[in-house]
């Protein structure tokens, strides 16, 4: 007989297969004490922090849109606020901020303070390779 966890996991595993590519999708779940937490891994590097943000955002919709319940839980402060039981991982962003220049050319930083804005180069920007990925690679609303 099958854990409910176990079939969620499964559904979850398929569910971001279907998005992201077979074999890109790693689902473990917690046990003991932290049973019914899942933490996800997926193997896609976004530009910058912002697109990683958003991406978050798309595999929870997902996630919902197939009626997959990640669990809730509440902080430990004063209860004010509701999470659901998921650890999403990505692999770290190629930059932490980008932005367009105003002749077109996209820019990206290391950090948030102290690395100068960069030519990404066309290696760098990611191609396409997944049916989720039609957003644009900009993290910053910045025009300059």
């Amino acid at each position: 007989m099958t854990s409910y966890y176990a079939t969620r996991n499964r559904a979850i595993k398929t569910t971001l297969e279907a998005a992201f590519g077979k074999g890109k999708v790693s689902v473990r779940g917690s046990r003991g004490s932290a049973a019914g937490w899942v933490t996800i891994d997926i193997d896609w590097t976004p530009l910058d922090q912002d697109q990683s943000r958003r991406m978050h955002a798309e595999v929870k919709s997902l996630l919902a849109a197939a009626k997959i319940n990640l669990g809730t839980c509440y902080t430990d402060d004063d209860c004010r606020y509701e999470m659901d039981k998921c650890h999403l991982n990505f692999n770290r962003s190629r930059y932490y901020s980008t932005m367009r220049a105003s002749d077109g050319t996209l820019l990206g930083r290391q950090d948030a303070w102290e690395s100068e804005w960069e030519p990404v180069t066309p290696k760098t920007e990611p191609e396409p390779d997944h049916p989720m990925d039609d957003f644009n690679y900009v993290g910053s609303r910045h025009h300059y």
